[in-house]
Protein backbone atom coordinates (compact mmCIF):
# COMPACT_ATOMS: atom_id res chain seq x y z
CA UNK A 1 0.00 0.00 0.00
CA UNK A 2 2.68 2.43 -0.59
CA UNK A 3 1.66 5.74 -2.78
CA UNK A 4 2.75 7.78 -5.31
CA UNK A 5 2.59 11.74 -5.67
CA UNK A 6 0.80 14.22 -8.02
CA UNK A 7 3.85 16.44 -9.74
CA UNK A 8 2.87 19.87 -8.41
CA UNK A 9 3.43 18.72 -4.42
CA UNK A 10 7.01 17.21 -5.37
CA UNK A 11 9.02 19.80 -4.72
CA UNK A 12 6.81 20.90 -1.35
CA UNK A 13 7.19 17.13 -0.46
CA UNK A 14 10.88 17.22 -0.71
CA UNK A 15 11.72 20.08 1.73
CA UNK A 16 8.99 18.75 3.89
CA UNK A 17 10.60 15.51 3.98
CA UNK A 18 13.96 17.18 4.55
CA UNK A 19 13.21 19.24 7.48
CA UNK A 20 11.45 16.11 8.90
CA UNK A 21 14.23 13.97 8.56
CA UNK A 22 16.77 17.08 10.08
CA UNK A 23 14.30 16.87 12.85
CA UNK A 24 14.48 13.31 13.49
CA UNK A 25 18.25 13.57 13.57
CA UNK A 26 18.55 16.36 15.85
CA UNK A 27 15.56 15.31 18.17
CA UNK A 28 14.10 18.09 17.73
CA UNK A 29 9.92 18.46 17.00
CA UNK A 30 9.42 14.90 18.24
CA UNK A 31 6.56 15.61 20.13
CA UNK A 32 2.94 17.04 18.82
CA UNK A 33 2.67 20.91 19.80
CA UNK A 34 -0.08 22.65 20.84
CA UNK A 35 -1.37 25.76 18.79
CA UNK A 36 -4.26 27.97 18.36
CA UNK A 37 -3.51 27.10 14.68
CA UNK A 38 -3.90 22.97 14.14
CA UNK A 39 -0.04 22.46 13.61
CA UNK A 40 -0.05 19.30 11.38
CA UNK A 41 4.10 19.51 10.77
CA UNK A 42 4.79 17.41 13.38
CA UNK A 43 2.62 14.92 12.49
CA UNK A 44 4.66 14.14 9.98
CA UNK A 45 7.90 14.64 11.55
CA UNK A 46 7.38 12.17 14.05
CA UNK A 47 6.13 9.58 11.83
CA UNK A 48 9.11 9.84 9.33
CA UNK A 49 11.38 10.08 12.44
CA UNK A 50 9.51 6.91 13.74
CA UNK A 51 10.53 5.07 11.05
CA UNK A 52 14.02 6.36 10.85
CA UNK A 53 14.88 5.04 14.55
CA UNK A 54 13.12 1.53 13.43
CA UNK A 55 15.48 1.68 10.33
CA UNK A 56 18.45 2.91 13.06
CA UNK A 57 17.79 0.51 15.02
CA UNK A 58 17.09 -2.80 12.65
CA UNK A 59 20.01 -2.02 9.87
CA UNK A 60 22.02 -5.00 8.43
CA UNK A 61 24.78 -6.76 10.07
CA UNK A 62 27.11 -9.03 9.02
CA UNK A 63 26.53 -13.12 9.63
CA UNK A 64 29.84 -14.52 11.15
CA UNK A 65 29.19 -18.22 12.66
CA UNK A 66 26.19 -18.60 10.57
CA UNK A 67 27.47 -17.49 7.35
CA UNK A 68 26.73 -20.74 5.87
CA UNK A 69 23.10 -20.49 6.47
CA UNK A 70 22.76 -16.91 5.20
CA UNK A 71 20.74 -18.12 1.85
CA UNK A 72 18.65 -20.78 3.21
CA UNK A 73 15.09 -20.68 1.19
CA UNK A 74 13.90 -19.80 5.11
CA UNK A 75 16.09 -17.30 5.82
CA UNK A 76 15.17 -15.69 2.24
CA UNK A 77 11.15 -16.22 3.23
CA UNK A 78 12.22 -13.90 6.18
CA UNK A 79 13.60 -11.24 4.00
CA UNK A 80 10.71 -11.36 1.44
CA UNK A 81 8.14 -11.42 4.25
CA UNK A 82 9.87 -7.84 5.51
CA UNK A 83 9.50 -6.46 2.11
CA UNK A 84 6.12 -5.82 2.20
CA UNK A 85 6.28 -4.43 5.29
CA UNK A 86 8.81 -1.78 4.49
CA UNK A 87 6.55 -1.10 1.48
CA UNK A 88 3.83 0.10 4.01
CA UNK A 89 5.98 2.01 6.03
CA UNK A 90 7.18 4.01 2.93
CA UNK A 91 3.94 4.11 1.81
CA UNK A 92 2.69 5.71 5.62
CA UNK A 93 5.73 8.43 5.37
CA UNK A 94 4.74 9.51 2.41
CA UNK A 95 0.95 9.74 2.93
CA UNK A 96 2.11 11.49 6.14
CA UNK A 97 4.51 14.18 4.26
CA UNK A 98 1.86 14.54 1.16
CA UNK A 99 -1.01 15.48 3.61
CA UNK A 100 0.88 18.37 5.38
CA UNK A 101 1.67 19.41 2.32
CA UNK A 102 -2.02 20.04 0.81
CA UNK A 103 -2.95 21.11 4.48
CA UNK A 104 -0.31 24.05 4.35
CA UNK A 105 -1.15 25.00 0.75
CA UNK A 106 -2.47 28.08 -0.29
CA UNK A 107 -5.63 26.27 -1.14
CA UNK A 108 -9.10 26.40 -0.25
CA UNK A 109 -10.66 24.13 2.22
CA UNK A 110 -12.56 22.52 -0.31
CA UNK A 111 -9.70 21.74 -2.87
CA UNK A 112 -7.51 20.60 -0.06
CA UNK A 113 -10.08 18.40 0.45
CA UNK A 114 -10.21 17.74 -3.57
CA UNK A 115 -6.88 17.29 -3.45
CA UNK A 116 -6.14 14.77 -0.95
CA UNK A 117 -9.08 12.62 -2.73
CA UNK A 118 -7.21 12.79 -5.24
CA UNK A 119 -3.76 11.52 -3.58
CA UNK A 120 -5.47 8.67 -2.06
CA UNK A 121 -7.45 7.57 -5.34
CA UNK A 122 -4.31 7.79 -7.55
CA UNK A 123 -1.82 6.55 -4.56
CA UNK A 124 -3.81 3.40 -3.33
CA UNK A 125 -5.98 2.23 -6.24
CA UNK A 126 -3.16 0.44 -7.85
CA UNK A 127 -1.22 -0.75 -4.98
CA UNK A 128 -4.31 -2.80 -4.29
CA UNK A 129 -4.55 -3.97 -7.86
CA UNK A 130 -1.44 -5.39 -7.56
CA UNK A 131 -1.47 -6.72 -3.73
CA UNK A 132 -4.63 -8.82 -3.64
CA UNK A 133 -3.60 -9.66 0.39
CA UNK A 134 -4.01 -5.99 0.79
CA UNK A 135 -7.74 -5.99 -0.46
CA UNK A 136 -8.76 -8.40 1.87
CA UNK A 137 -8.24 -5.03 4.48
CA UNK A 138 -9.40 -2.51 2.10
CA UNK A 139 -11.82 -3.37 -1.16
CA UNK A 140 -11.92 -1.22 -3.86
CA UNK A 141 -14.92 -0.08 -3.15
CA UNK A 142 -14.40 0.65 0.27
CA UNK A 143 -11.81 2.52 -1.09
CA UNK A 144 -14.50 4.63 -3.66
CA UNK A 145 -16.22 5.18 -0.58
CA UNK A 146 -13.79 7.02 1.25
CA UNK A 147 -12.31 8.76 -1.56
CA UNK A 148 -15.98 10.32 -2.46
CA UNK A 149 -16.40 11.19 1.04
CA UNK A 150 -13.06 12.90 1.65
CA UNK A 151 -13.93 14.88 -1.42
CA UNK A 152 -17.15 15.81 0.08
CA UNK A 153 -15.41 16.76 2.80
CA UNK A 154 -15.78 21.19 3.47
CA UNK A 155 -13.20 21.33 5.50
CA UNK A 156 -9.72 19.43 5.59
CA UNK A 157 -10.03 17.48 9.28
CA UNK A 158 -13.34 16.36 7.98
CA UNK A 159 -11.39 15.11 5.10
CA UNK A 160 -9.21 13.48 7.57
CA UNK A 161 -11.60 11.50 9.56
CA UNK A 162 -13.37 10.55 5.98
CA UNK A 163 -9.56 9.28 5.46
CA UNK A 164 -9.21 7.38 8.49
CA UNK A 165 -11.11 4.32 7.24
CA UNK A 166 -8.05 3.71 4.71
CA UNK A 167 -5.71 4.42 7.73
CA UNK A 168 -7.04 1.53 9.63
CA UNK A 169 -7.24 -0.66 6.86
CA UNK A 170 -3.46 0.19 6.94
CA UNK A 171 -2.84 -0.43 10.20
CA UNK A 172 -5.03 -3.90 9.89
CA UNK A 173 -2.57 -5.25 6.81
CA UNK A 174 0.08 -3.86 8.55
CA UNK A 175 -0.78 -6.33 11.44
CA UNK A 176 -0.95 -9.01 9.12
CA UNK A 177 2.22 -8.49 7.76
CA UNK A 178 3.95 -8.40 10.39
CA UNK A 179 1.93 -11.60 11.78
CA UNK A 180 3.45 -13.13 9.11
CA UNK A 181 6.97 -11.75 9.63
CA UNK A 182 6.89 -13.24 12.95
CA UNK A 183 6.02 -16.71 12.04
CA UNK A 184 8.76 -16.94 9.30
CA UNK A 185 11.43 -15.21 11.62
CA UNK A 186 10.73 -18.59 13.87
CA UNK A 187 10.53 -20.92 11.27
CA UNK A 188 14.00 -19.68 9.93
CA UNK A 189 15.27 -19.51 13.49
CA UNK A 190 14.77 -23.45 14.13
CA UNK A 191 15.99 -24.05 10.90
CA UNK A 192 19.08 -22.99 11.13
CA UNK A 193 18.77 -24.41 15.10
CA UNK A 194 18.22 -27.72 13.46
CA UNK A 195 21.02 -27.87 10.82
CA UNK A 196 23.20 -26.67 13.84
CA UNK A 197 22.26 -29.33 15.73
CA UNK A 198 22.52 -31.83 13.51
CA UNK A 199 26.02 -30.60 12.56
CA UNK A 200 27.36 -31.04 16.34
CA UNK A 201 25.52 -33.92 17.41
CA UNK A 202 28.60 -36.30 17.06
CA UNK A 203 30.53 -33.72 19.24
CA UNK A 204 28.21 -33.39 21.89
CA UNK A 205 27.91 -36.61 22.32
CA UNK A 206 31.81 -37.52 22.11
CA UNK A 207 32.23 -35.08 25.03
CA UNK A 208 28.98 -36.59 26.93
CA UNK A 209 30.90 -39.80 26.61
CA UNK A 210 34.15 -38.35 27.77
CA UNK A 211 33.03 -36.37 30.59
CA UNK A 212 31.83 -39.33 31.70
CA UNK A 213 35.04 -41.37 31.74
CA UNK A 214 36.69 -37.95 33.65
CA UNK A 215 33.98 -38.50 35.99
CA UNK A 216 34.84 -42.58 36.24
CA UNK A 217 38.57 -41.71 36.37
CA UNK A 218 38.36 -39.05 38.88
CA UNK A 219 36.79 -41.00 41.14
CA UNK A 220 38.86 -44.53 40.42
CA UNK A 221 41.83 -42.03 41.73
CA UNK A 222 39.44 -40.89 44.95
CA UNK A 223 39.16 -44.49 45.64
CA UNK A 224 42.39 -45.82 45.42
CA UNK A 225 43.54 -42.64 47.85
CA UNK A 226 41.20 -43.97 50.05
CA UNK A 227 42.29 -47.60 50.04
CA UNK A 228 45.51 -46.51 50.83
CA UNK A 229 44.28 -44.45 53.89
CA UNK A 230 42.86 -47.91 55.20
CA UNK A 231 39.57 -48.25 53.86
CA UNK A 232 38.88 -51.72 52.11
CA UNK A 233 35.61 -51.06 51.01
CA UNK A 234 36.87 -48.30 48.63
CA UNK A 235 39.06 -51.20 46.61
CA UNK A 236 35.97 -53.12 46.52
CA UNK A 237 34.50 -50.37 44.98
CA UNK A 238 36.70 -49.49 42.73
CA UNK A 239 36.86 -52.94 41.12
CA UNK A 240 32.67 -52.23 40.60
CA UNK A 241 33.16 -49.56 38.57
CA UNK A 242 36.65 -50.33 36.99
CA UNK A 243 37.00 -53.32 34.84
CA UNK A 244 40.83 -53.04 34.56
CA UNK A 245 41.21 -52.14 38.31
CA UNK A 246 39.17 -55.16 39.06
CA UNK A 247 41.53 -57.39 36.85
CA UNK A 248 45.02 -56.14 38.42
CA UNK A 249 43.73 -55.74 42.22
CA UNK A 250 41.92 -59.61 41.97
CA UNK A 251 39.31 -59.97 45.05
CA UNK A 252 40.69 -62.48 47.70
CA UNK A 253 43.96 -61.42 46.98
CA UNK A 254 45.83 -58.22 49.17
CA UNK A 255 47.14 -56.30 46.36
CA UNK A 256 50.76 -55.52 46.56
CA UNK A 257 52.59 -51.99 46.92
CA UNK A 258 54.09 -52.17 43.48
CA UNK A 259 50.02 -53.54 41.81
CA UNK A 260 48.91 -50.61 43.50
CA UNK A 261 51.41 -48.21 42.30
CA UNK A 262 50.90 -49.81 38.18
CA UNK A 263 47.05 -49.45 39.11
CA UNK A 264 47.18 -45.73 40.57
CA UNK A 265 49.76 -44.74 37.51
CA UNK A 266 47.39 -46.30 34.95
CA UNK A 267 44.23 -44.67 36.31
CA UNK A 268 46.31 -41.19 36.20
CA UNK A 269 47.34 -41.97 32.69
CA UNK A 270 43.66 -42.71 31.43
CA UNK A 271 42.50 -39.52 33.17
CA UNK A 272 45.29 -37.42 31.75
CA UNK A 273 44.25 -38.66 28.01
CA UNK A 274 40.55 -37.89 28.28
CA UNK A 275 41.22 -35.06 30.06
CA UNK A 276 42.94 -34.09 27.00
CA UNK A 277 40.92 -35.18 24.36
CA UNK A 278 37.65 -33.32 26.08
CA UNK A 279 39.41 -30.36 26.19
CA UNK A 280 40.18 -30.56 22.32
CA UNK A 281 36.34 -31.30 20.96
CA UNK A 282 35.46 -28.39 23.97
CA UNK A 283 37.26 -26.17 21.67
CA UNK A 284 35.38 -27.04 19.08
CA UNK A 285 32.13 -26.67 20.85
CA UNK A 286 32.59 -23.28 21.88
CA UNK A 287 31.73 -23.05 17.87
CA UNK A 288 29.18 -24.83 18.95
CA UNK A 289 28.10 -22.02 21.61
CA UNK A 290 29.21 -18.88 19.82
CA UNK A 291 26.39 -20.27 16.95
CA UNK A 292 23.62 -20.51 19.08
CA UNK A 293 24.45 -17.11 20.74
CA UNK A 294 24.34 -15.34 17.03
CA UNK A 295 21.08 -17.11 16.04
CA UNK A 296 19.21 -15.96 19.79
CA UNK A 297 20.90 -12.58 18.22
CA UNK A 298 19.32 -12.87 14.83
CA UNK A 299 15.78 -13.88 16.18
CA UNK A 300 15.96 -11.62 18.90
CA UNK A 301 16.26 -8.49 16.55
CA UNK A 302 14.41 -9.82 14.01
CA UNK A 303 11.48 -10.09 16.17
CA UNK A 304 12.45 -6.52 17.55
CA UNK A 305 12.43 -5.11 14.08
CA UNK A 306 8.72 -6.50 13.88
CA UNK A 307 7.71 -5.29 16.79
CA UNK A 308 9.08 -1.83 16.50
CA UNK A 309 7.25 -1.50 12.90
CA UNK A 310 4.08 -2.45 14.36
CA UNK A 311 4.19 -0.36 17.48
CA UNK A 312 4.88 2.57 14.61
CA UNK A 313 1.75 1.78 12.83
CA UNK A 314 -0.57 2.08 15.65
CA UNK A 315 0.82 5.44 17.08
CA UNK A 316 0.95 6.92 13.36
CA UNK A 317 -3.05 5.59 13.27
CA UNK A 318 -3.88 6.68 16.58
CA UNK A 319 -2.21 10.23 15.81
CA UNK A 320 -4.03 10.63 12.40
CA UNK A 321 -7.16 9.68 13.99
CA UNK A 322 -6.47 12.71 16.72
CA UNK A 323 -5.49 15.16 14.17
CA UNK A 324 -8.39 14.43 12.02
CA UNK A 325 -10.47 15.21 15.88
CA UNK A 326 -8.40 18.17 15.87
CA UNK A 327 -6.37 16.67 19.17
CA UNK A 328 -3.06 17.82 19.47
CA UNK A 329 -1.15 16.48 21.92
CA UNK A 330 0.60 18.48 24.54
CA UNK A 331 4.36 19.46 24.17
CA UNK A 332 5.23 17.24 27.39
CA UNK A 333 4.22 14.31 25.52
CA UNK A 334 6.73 12.52 23.04
CA UNK A 335 5.52 9.95 20.76
CA UNK A 336 8.79 9.44 18.91
CA UNK A 337 10.46 8.65 22.27
CA UNK A 338 8.45 5.62 22.90
CA UNK A 339 9.74 4.66 19.47
CA UNK A 340 12.96 5.70 20.44
CA UNK A 341 13.16 3.52 23.88
CA UNK A 342 12.45 0.19 21.90
CA UNK A 343 14.98 1.13 19.21
CA UNK A 344 17.65 1.63 21.77
CA UNK A 345 16.76 -1.43 22.94
CA UNK A 346 17.12 -3.36 19.89
CA UNK A 347 20.01 -1.30 18.61
CA UNK A 348 22.32 -3.59 21.10
CA UNK A 349 21.40 -6.75 19.10
CA UNK A 350 21.46 -8.02 15.52
CA UNK A 351 19.40 -8.97 12.25
CA UNK A 352 19.55 -11.43 9.43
Amino acid sequence: MAVGMPHRFRPLFSGLLSLALLAAMLGGCASFRSSKRLDVGPFAENTVGMIGEVQRATKPVVWTYLKKYDQLPSVQQVRQAARPAWTLMRGVALYSTQLVSIYESDLSDKRKSQELATYLDQAIRERLRSNPRATLFLTQGALDTSVTNVRASSDFLSALGAAQPVVSAALSYGNSLYDSLDVEIDQAAADIDARVEKEFAPIKEQIETLTGLQIRGTRSYGLMASYRYGSDAALDTLRSINPESAESLPVGKRPTLASLDATEKRILAQLETTTQLRSHLVEQFDIYKAEQQELDQLRIQAREASRLGRITLILWARSHRNLAAGVTVPASINIMGIVQGAAAKASSTVIP
